[in-house]
């Protein structure tokens, strides 16, 4: 792919001129989707942070974290940019994929947005009881978006169970709603703001609140064992180096992130942007193993702990 080979090239001209390390250079190859989450490693590249840890690293871009999951779990990639949803499910059928470096975090205080549940806007829907005997619509099915949907029904006066939650693509989700084949639409950005700009409809809630105040909903994970201890190790740490920088300049990162994700510097300026998470911290994990299984998602729950790779930085 050409994009690809441009991602990989950026990559190597950032250690150009840095100097031998002292320590031998691993190269990772690093799969994700291109949105406003995967900004710390192209930080880290661009700002020599990788290199400096005795890393290489290959960047390549695919259409979801279901899609980057998937090439970790088939060997094409080293680490997975994907969101909590994949790990958890994927770890409930026992596969050995764990969480390396946190990503971004869900906080219910935060300005704007991520995610919302569409309606029309003269639509008389403002409770989760308005939406008893509905049909919804998600953007996918069986994840962290449907949980989150029918928990904020039953916590708002409704009853989950007499909902109908059906598959509906965030290009569609507007005319779904006009045509009267759903009564809402849970959403993410940028489709949450596009769709609102139109007049045509209104966020009714962010779902998302229903699992937590706070949670982690995107990381970078590996197959265990680790084929490369070390170089994990040093990753984890280089990611947690470049968290806190982006997470303290967003504004700075506008350009980066329109680079890698082909959106314009002012579509990246309007949208809800992203801060991850510091440490890999079960606390952020727990919520959202817990509202998976509590809709049978998953079979059953169990320790956040366990998604956790050794060679994660955790918090001392």
């Amino acid at each position: 792919m050409k994009r690809g080979a441009a991602l990989a090239a950026t990559a190597a001209f950032a250690l150009v001129g840095r100097g031998a390390n002292a320590q031998a250079m691993s190269t990772l190859r690093v799969i994700g989707p291109p949105n406003d989450g995967f900004k710390a490693v192209f930080y880290a590249i661009r700002a020599g942070i990788f290199a400096k840890n005795g890393l290489t690293v290959e960047p390549t871009l695919v259409n979801s974290g279901a899609a980057a999951a998937a090439a970790l779990i088939g060997g094409s990639a080293d680490v997975g940019y994907t969101n909590v949803t994949t790990l958890v499910t994927a770890h409930a059928r026992a596969i050995p994929i764990q969480i390396l470096a946190p990503g971004p975090v869900f906080n219910s205080s935060a300005a704007k947005m991520t995610s919302a549940m569409l309606v029309l806007t003269d639509a008389p829907i403002q409770t989760g009881r308005d939406l008893n005997g509905k049909t919804i619509g998600s953007i996918a099915l069986g994840d962290t978006m449907e949980a989150s949907v029918r928990a904020w029904v039953d916590q708002n006066g409704g009853d989950s169970t007499t909902v109908k939650i059906i598959e509906a693509p965030a290009s569609a989700a507007v005319q779904m709603l006009q045509e009267g084949r759903i009564s809402a639409a849970a959403v993410n950005e940028p489709a949450v703001s596009q769709a609102i700009s139109s007049g045509k409809t209104r966020a009714l809630a962010n779902p998302n609140v229903a699992i937590a105040k706070t949670f982690l909903q995107g990381l970078f994970a590996i197959m265990a064992p680790a084929t490369d201890p070390p170089a994990m190790r040093r990753f984890a740490q280089s990611m947690h180096e470049a968290s806190l920088y982006t997470n303290a300049h967003l504004s700075e990162t506008i350009g980066l992130v329109a680079g890698y994700s082909g959106a314009t510097p002012d579509v990246v300026a309007r949208s809800a942007r992203f801060t991850d998470a510091e440490y890999a911290d079960p606390a952020l994990i727990q919520p959202a193993i817990d509202v998976l299984a509590k809709y049978n998602i998953i079979a059953h729950g169990f320790p956040a702990q366990d998604l956790i790779s050794p060679y994660a930085l955790k918090r001392a």
